[in-house]
């Protein structure tokens, strides 16, 4: 038996064609034939249904590496997104740039535009805004044609004042112009007409200034940087951002906030105004002055948001500013180019803002070319006229009514203020608009309408935490309220993401000192 087992599994029988002694019993021939040492064990594997030990351990491998990175994925899907959301955004676009398909686990905004909250205007209110007459002062010269003499009472103030917030001491360190030769001029007066009228050259062009690309979210420190390198400063971008915006995430950085970073730690000096125009810029450029402004940006794939842009020639031939774009380039330090009419649609998004750099030995030209913008109540009332302008053309131009609004809130007249606030909202605002123009939060303080603050603010933060107005305004209303606790936590939580937030240093100080005192609504 053992034998027969050993010829079977070593031989293999197969039919035969060849003729054998069984042929007449009709028994088909078959002939045995030995198998070699490989097909034998070829054999055996089949007969027993098995593979070899090597293929075992790596289907085995291969079926526990499966398991473990789909035990991974799934922990990974679960714990991966709520750890990439709590990431600071600079480091989540650090992983969108090695890994793009995480661009779809960057959180999502409530809202495409603000809401409408309570309190908004009936359209009789605001229709009658459009109606009421504003009277723009009239210069009357009282100075010599000569252009370079520097005579009459100084502004009140340089243009540091923040618009949209409420300081409540005078701000340190801010430029002022040279003195009055007439102390008992009530109030300063414009430079002659026939000065501000000088023609314009065609073209005009600043050179000696340093570009320098922005690193993340910092585009107001980078394009004053640019601006301060034409006079020689050396530092860059990250030594303004360390006093501008200390923590990396802030959002934004108001003008008067980098022009009191100009004025505290530079040799030159900076002022802003609002309510510019076209002719105003390239005559401060002819003069040899940077110019800063801010406007309205939307990169591709993106929403709006707020950007800088150093201003630094003009060409009437071709109708264009040439500008740096610490985002987008310097055409290879020839300046980019902005077509006029596109340039004042982007900047009207911020009421036409600029501030101007400028030597302090070179006040009476920077005075001249400025004409009646040297005087912030005239630019204010400027801003005003073109708002509502723009208003009464289109009553559905959301930015012609905000631009009334922080125009309002410059003047001081909070009421109205309020009113063109709420018709702007109304007409759908970008949703990033109160990380840059906090205008609504001091007229609705203003007012007494805290509880539009406080929702105002909370749609802010829930947006993002790292923009200090929005504490700040919080902690205001809190110290109306008379709730010091709440008061004094909100403004250490705008301080700890700017610690040179001043008013909100200031305020918090008041608070804590039992002097903090609420103005009167309206007021």
């Amino acid at each position: 038996m053992g034998s027969e087992k050993r010829k079977t599994s070593e031989h293999v029988r197969v039919p035969s064609t060849v003729p054998n002694d069984y042929d007449h019993l009709g028994v088909p021939g078959s002939l045995d034939i030995p198998l070699n040492g490989k097909a034998r064990r070829r054999r055996r594997a089949r007969r027993r249904g098995s593979l070899p030990g090597w293929v075992k351990a790596l289907m085995a491998m291969s079926g526990g590496a499966l398991a473990f990175a789909v035990v991974a994925l799934i922990i990974g899907a679960i714990f991966f997104p709520p750890f990439f959301r709590d990431l600071e955004p600079r480091y989540q676009q650090r992983i969108i740039d090695m890994f793009p398909v995480a661009t779809y686990l960057k959180p999502t905004v409530p809202f495409e535009v603000l809401p409408t909250l309570g309190g908004a205007s009936d359209s009789d209110a605001a229709q009658q805004l459009l109606l009421t007459q504003i009277v723009t002062p009239t210069a009357t010269p009282t100075l010599s044609a000569d252009a370079t003499e520097d005579t009459g009472t100084p502004p009140t103030e340089e243009g540091g004042i923040p618009i949209g917030m409420a300081p409540t001491t005078e701000p340190t360190g801010l430029p002022t112009f040279s003195p009055t030769t007439n102390p008992a001029a009530p109030a300063w007066t414009p430079v002659p007409q026939a000065v501000v009228e000088t023609p314009i050259p065609a073209q005009g062009r600043l050179y000696n200034i340093r570009y320098e690309e922005q690193n993340w979210n910092n585009c107001g420190p980078t394009t004053m940087t640019m601006a301060l390198s034409y006079y020689g400063w050396l530092d860059n971008q990250f030594t303004a951002a360390k006093w501008m915006k200390p923590h990396s995430e802030d959002k934004n950085v108001s003008p008067w906030q980098m022009v009191r970073f100009v004025n505290e730690n530079t040799g030159v000096k900076a002022l802003y105004r609002i309510g510019g125009n076209i002719n105003l810029i390239k005559r401060l450029i002819a003069a040899g002055f940077p110019v800063v402004i801010e406007e309205g940006f939307q990169p591709a794939g993106e929403d709006w948001m707020g950007h800088y842009l150093l201003v630094m020639g003009y060409d009437d031939l071709n109708q264009v500013f040439l500008a740096y774009d610490s985002y987008l380039g310097s055409n290879n330090g020839q300046g980019r180019t902005h077509p006029y009419s596109v340039f004042d649609q982007n900047w009207r998004h911020f009421n036409r803002v600029f501030m101007v750099i400028y030597e302090p030995s070179r006040e009476p030209q920077l005075r001249a070319a400025l004409g009646d913008y040297a005087d912030t109540n005239y630019a204010a009332r400027a801003a005003l006229e073109t708002a509502r302008a723009e208003a009464a053309k289109d009553q559905e131009d959301k930015w012609a009514w905000f631009n009334m609004g922080s125009s309002y809130v410059a003047l001081g007249e909070y009421d109205n203020a309020a009113i063109a606030f709420d018709r702007a909202f109304q007409l759908s605002l970008p949703w990033r608009m109160l990380w840059y123009q906090f205008g609504p939060y001091e007229a609705y303080y203003r007012v007494g309408r805290y509880q539009d603050v406080l929702n105002y603010a909370e749609i802010n933060r829930n947006i993002t935490p790292f923009v200090e107005e929005t504490y700040y305004w919080e902690g205001m209303v809190y110290a109306a309220q008379g709730k010091t606790s709440q008061a004094v936590s909100a403004f250490n939580t705008a301080l700890k993401y700017n610690k040179n937030f001043f008013p909100a240093q200031e305020a918090k100080a008041q608070v804590e000192s039992g002097t903090f005192q609420v103005a009167a609504a309206g007021q």
